[in-house]
């Protein structure tokens, strides 16, 4: 294949990517997954621009729904690159506890468990999940 071929290839799918994500970003209902397994134990992931995903043994719980929403809401705010660039760099600076980003969406935990969520979500003080495996 040319390199010629590849640029207007890449340019192709570049641009058929950032259309889907504009959609998804406007789109305040995001697709939500249920699936059976995730990878470091967590219970639920906003992946934007592709949607929700939540573990199937959590498919009714709302709270975390609502937790993976707030995500999705700071996507459509920030954008997708800025997104998850501004998460990165909060987990390296901050931690996961930490994060202020995590923290906004923790707005249904009370004070101690929205700054200290590992430990609450693996003793079963969250409101929103209880996972005793959580990040391990």
């Amino acid at each position: 294949m040319s390199t010629k071929t590849v640029l207007i290839t890449s340019a192709v799918v570049l641009g058929l990517f950032a259309i889907y994500n504009e959609r998804q970003k406007k789109n305040s209902s995001p697709t939500i997954y249920f699936i059976k397994k995730m990878q470091g134990n967590y219970n639920g992931r906003c992946v934007p621009p592709f949607g929700i995903f939540i573990h199937e043994s959590q498919r009714n719980n709302q709270n975390l729904i609502n937790h993976e929403l707030v995500h999705w809401q700071q996507y459509q705010r920030l954008g997708l690159f800025k997104f998850y660039s501004e998460f990165n760099k909060q987990i390296k600076q901050y931690g996961y506890d930490l994060a202020p980003l995590e923290i906004e969406a923790r707005y249904a935990e009370n004070d101690y468990c929205r700054y200290n969520y590992t430990e609450c979500v693996r003793n079963g003080q969250a409101v929103t999940v209880h996972n005793p495996q959580f990040l391990k």
